[in-house]
């Protein structure tokens, strides 16, 4: 697909942590084409290989809409911490000599708020595998509640949930805790004969937190069945996560929207729904992924209004690509 004479192009990058989305779309907001690359969190992989896979995905992408370098008007790029200022100042490093003033950095949680506002003001809910929120306001100024780390934080998140259900799992075992279903699709899902076989797996494994938050889905699937002990659990995260969005609006000091965001929320679940009926908030769930805001962000960032026309065109033309890609 050749570009026309004179025409813009705008490019939109969701750096993450398992994976990075790139897009690419004209002035009038059609997206072109979306391409899937590897993580380019620059907070857990090397500088050597975030920048390749940027890289790599700028030029596909590009190359898949048929668009020259030098008709790209904005390139707007979205990694976890690069509002940092030694990770912006990395990325610059690596790539202002080719896009100049057309080079627009932010850390990803923008492509996330966008996703749900088209570049208006908001808070950002995101609880993945782990959890935090941040706020934006009119004025540009940022807060951040939460997103302290497995260790210390990430309360409502996948993992912390994951890590509750195992414990409620051994407690049973014990003969400390109360009877759950937990410990069936525990042992199903680990493909063990004893709760205490568990231990081995969850320590053992190349990747524990990541292993841990993925059995939030067990956790989910035991409430639907009326297990008092996950009910239990996924009212606690419902409480964490107001928690962590009512903080978050108290420091903005101005009505706006929380975007919710991270795969807890964003996917139809009985936490998500109970989170929005407890809300004294108003709560948006994003109609397009992150990469469609990273879009938003290229647009908004370089003085170009993103109205409901252009909304509307990125929404469709976006969902098209997405469903050729699933």
């Amino acid at each position: 697909m050749q570009s026309s004479n004179g025409e813009k192009w705008f490019i939109g990058i969701d750096g993450g942590g398992s994976k990075t989305r790139a897009a690419i779309c004209n002035e009038a907001g059609q997206v072109r084409a979306i391409v899937v690359g590897e993580s380019s969190n620059p907070l857990s992989r090397s500088w050597r290989d975030v920048e390749a896979t940027l890289r790599q995905l700028i030029d596909a992408v590009r190359i898949k809409a048929g668009a020259k370098a030098a008709e790209v008007a904005g390139l707007f790029i979205g990694l976890g911490g690069a509002d940092r200022p030694q990770i912006k100042e990395r990325i610059q490093q690596s790539f202002a000599d080719e896009w100049g003033e057309r080079l627009l950095i932010d850390n990803d949680v923008i492509a996330a708020l966008y996703a749900g506002t088209w570049g208006q003001p908001g808070v950002v809910l995101l609880a993945g595998t782990g959890s935090i929120a941040c706020a934006f306001s009119k004025e540009g100024a940022r807060h951040r509640v939460g997103g302290w780390g497995y260790l210390v934080g990430d309360e409502g998140s996948g993992f912390d949930l994951g890590k509750k259900a195992a414990s409620a799992v051994l407690r049973e075992y014990d003969g400390r805790g109360e009877s759950t279903v937990l410990t069936r699709l525990f042992m199903d899902h680990y493909g063990v004969e004893r709760p205490d076989e568990l231990i081995s797996l969850i320590y053992g494994g190349s990747n524990p937190r990541m292993e841990l938050a993925k059995t939030s889905q067990l956790v989910e699937q035991a409430a639907a069945l009326g297990d008092p002990v996950a009910n239990a659990l996924i009212m606690q995260g419902v409480e964490d996560l107001l928690e962590l969005a009512d903080a978050c609006l108290k420091k903005v000091q101005e009505p706006v929207p929380v975007v919710l965001a991270g795969g807890l929320l964003t996917a139809s679940t009985i936490l998500r729904e109970q989170l929005i009926g407890r809300a004294s908030f108003q709560t948006i769930i994003p109609t397009v992924s992150p990469v469609v805001g990273a879009l938003v962000a290229a647009f908004t960032k370089l003085g170009f209004v993103v109205d409901e026309k252009k909304a509307g065109q990125l929404r469709v033309s976006s969902e098209v690509l997405e469903k050729s890609h699933n």
